[in-house]
């Protein structure tokens, strides 16, 4: 079985509550996806905007934004 990323690196995104507990101050929060994992393909890192650093999030913490940024 060949496992894909959910999301490419440059998509925008929207952290949501995943099912691992997380700083509630993340929730709501967007950025952008700057890297991925071979070795964990359900692994995101992503830089919140405004912030430099790199974060990782599963992907059922993140949600793609859209033109309308839903």
């Amino acid at each position: 079985m060949i496992k894909t990323y959910r999301y490419s690196q440059g998509t925008r995104v929207k952290v949501k509550r995943g099912r691992f507990p997380m700083d509630t101050a993340l929730i709501g929060r967007t950025g952008l996806i700057v890297a991925t994992d071979d070795y964990r393909p359900q692994r995101f890192g992503v830089v919140l905007d405004d912030e430099t650093q790199i974060r990782d999030f599963h992907e059922d913490e993140l949600a793609p934004l859209t033109a309308t940024g839903a």
